[in-house]
């Protein structure tokens, strides 16, 4: 029995790594992300947190169960980042910048938000990219 315990918790532990491991790609005008999914209420709380680094064209897509105004803080998270807020076609309505370390939340604008994504700061104004460009490649 303890046996068959053990096995339990080692294969949903095995499970849950993998379901956090989850990504896609995205198509964003001509350029290729990367990015982690962000799903469950625990993936999205951790979010980029307690990370050194994010690899070049990567990111993290947050999916949430309906649009709403979105909210985000910066907790434990030292990279530099860019935070975007999309509405349920992939259609970007804000690009924000977020700092290091910061506590102060940070909300959308509309309260129609589906996803955000955040990705390494100047990600998007580096390729031009602004809001009304439609994101590609979302799961639904």
């Amino acid at each position: 029995m303890i046996l068959f315990r053990a096995l339990l918790l080692v294969l949903s532990f095995a499970y849950g790594v993998l379901r956090a491991g989850g990504e896609t790609q995205l198509k964003i005008g001509n350029h290729l992300l990367t990015v982690e999914l962000a799903e469950s209420p625990m993936e999205q709380m951790t979010g980029l947190m307690n990370r050194k680094a994010l690899d070049p064209d990567h990111g993290m897509l947050f999916i949430f169960p309906f649009p709403k105004q979105a909210t985000f803080w910066m907790h434990n998270t030292s990279i530099p980042l860019d935070l975007v807020f999309l509405n349920t076609d992939g259609v970007i309505l804000e690009i924000l910048p977020l700092v290091p370390f910061e506590e102060k939340r940070v909300a959308s604008k509309s309260d129609q938000v589906a996803y955000a994504l955040e990705v390494s700061r100047d990600w998007f104004a580096s390729r031009k990219l602004k809001p009304g460009t439609r994101v590609q490649g979302i799961p639904k």
